[in-house]
């Protein structure tokens, strides 16, 4: 009973309080900036998604990709359209079908098998995001003029990366995902020095990165459990 009490605290100062804090200061800054409740529901939504992200749990994917239609619509008002493709065409089909191929390799009712990759599949995902990232900016750049498209042409290269990562349940994907986090709070703050209103979206990248963190630390740590455990072949 006293462990249980112990995790109970660790999620409590860890998990759910933070997340209540910043749930509290997206409203607040939403009511205050007189942002839309289409742009202020997903950023809360994405909280969740967060904390369920973090401790490996299948279920995020159909949430994510329930939120993946409201990123879309405040993506596109805002004119970060490879954000806004990356959300509905990408990340929501993805998360749908990483739903389904977690649930065949799963361990418990909520977590699956976690893998690492090759070095060599580490090393060619790397090469390949340079190419790709200038083939999106300069191919595509032409037909969405959006705002920060440097940036975030590069955010789509890698999520689309990070999103195939995570559905074949590799733990490199959340590393990525930090890299991406990190680009997307560099566009969101440049956002927002032109349009404070966004502060939303900057809060969310905030949270986001410390998530994304935290997840890239436990994925491998229940990585090597499962490993220790014989659950990885």
């Amino acid at each position: 009973m006293e462990s249980e009490m112990k995790i109970t605290k660790k999620e409590l100062f860890i998990d759910y309080i933070p997340t209540l804090l910043i749930g509290i200061l997206i409203i607040v800054f939403a009511v205050v900036n007189g942002q839309s409740f289409i742009k202020t529901l997903p950023t809360l939504i994405t909280l969740a998604v967060l904390i369920m992200s973090v401790r490996a749990n299948r279920y995020a994917f159909l949430v994510g990709a329930a939120n993946c239609l409201l990123y879309t619509v405040a993506y596109v008002s805002e004119g970060v359209y490879f954000s806004a493709i990356n959300a509905f065409l990408v990340s929501m089909p993805i998360q749908i079908f990483s739903f389904f191929v977690w649930s065949r390799h799963k361990t418990d009712k909520t977590r699956s098998r976690l893998i690492k990759m090759e070095w060599w599949q580490l090393l060619l995902s790397f090469v390949a995001i340079f190419p790709a990232w200038a083939a999106c900016y300069f191919g595509l750049g032409a037909f969405f003029e959006g705002n920060m498209a440097l940036l975030d042409s590069f955010i789509f290269i890698l999520g689309i990366l990070i999103s195939v990562l995570i559905a074949f349940r590799f733990i490199e994907g959340q590393f990525f995902n930090v890299i991406s986090c990190v680009a997307g709070l560099v566009m969101w703050v440049l956002i927002c020095i032109k349009e404070p209103n966004n502060v939303n979206f900057l809060i969310i990248s905030c949270y986001n990165l410390f998530r994304t963190v935290q997840a890239a630390i436990s994925w491998t740590a229940l990585y090597i459990k499962q490993k220790n455990e014989g659950k990885i072949v």
